[in-house]
């Protein structure tokens, strides 16, 4: 099965048309008419996840965040990205992005999270960035589930534990810039990277928040996709975990 093949299931998956016009998705380096001997997840193209690729005799990585995002002026091989690149080509691997189409797609990052946690009456929100889902509890202990679930014990709130949630605005990463828009369709914004200054817009505005971890709310894109190359017969390998972080409970 060549590579190209591999780009179309992906593409009937997560159409590309779903990104946001300021992303960057598909091919960021090799060749789709090559066969492809097996393919890596991985939800950031790291040092650790080439290395696994080449063990591995994987010569597909797809990634989540796009491996390329600003347009290279030059490319030095000694060091950095520059390496990285020579490496995947020296080994004639491929990677292939899908950012914020496979976080918008019918059955993408969004959606599934929002199934992780218990939510009805899902849909995702064609004006936005997210999804909306249902669901009768506290802000606690939904704050909780989102915990468990997840495995992440990075995760705040902004409210009091007893307040009650019916309708929640998820975006799986980053979705601060979409605080405007959750407060006037949701009783809370379950998202990442917020900055201080929602926390005090929320407690002003008495608007309710629950943030994970980035890597944490995006890592179950293996999942997703392996779901979705399944099929293939190919081997589908789920890249070792890469959190960039360690929690002081770690240590």
């Amino acid at each position: 099965m060549k590579i190209a093949q591999i780009v179309k299931i992906l593409e009937d998956f997560a159409p590309p048309q779903g990104a946001a016009e300021w992303d960057r998705i598909g091919l960021m380096v090799g060749d789709v008419e090559r066969q492809c001997s097996g393919v890596v997840l991985a939800l950031d193209v790291t040092d650790k996840v080439i290395d696994e690729a080449v063990e591995k005799d994987a010569n597909l990585i797809v990634s989540h965040h796009p491996f390329i995002w600003d347009a290279l002026a030059r490319i030095d091989v000694s060091r950095g990205q520059g390496k990285q690149i020579e490496r995947l080509i020296k080994h004639d691997i491929s990677v292939y992005s899908a950012h914020t189409n496979l976080d918008m797609a019918p059955t993408g990052l969004n959606v599934t999270l929002a199934a992780m946690l218990g939510g009805g009456n899902i849909r995702l929100d064609d004006e936005g960035a997210g999804a909306l889902f249902d669901v009768d509890t506290t802000l606690g202990e939904l704050a909780s589930r989102t915990a468990d679930v997840l495995g992440d014990r990075t995760v705040t709130f902004v409210g009091d534990a007893d307040d009650r949630v019916r309708t929640a605005y998820l975006v799986t990463g980053s979705g601060g810039s979409e605080y405007t828009r959750a407060s006037g369709l949701a009783d809370v914004l379950i998202t990442g990277e917020l900055r201080h200054n929602r926390y005090i817009e929320a407690r002003r505005d008495g608007f309710r928040l629950i943030e994970f971890s980035h890597y944490y709310s995006e890592i179950i894109m293996q999942d997703i996709l392996y779901g979705a190359l399944a099929s293939t017969g190919l081997n589908i390998i789920r890249a070792a975990s890469d959190c960039p972080f360690r929690r002081l409970e770690e240590v």
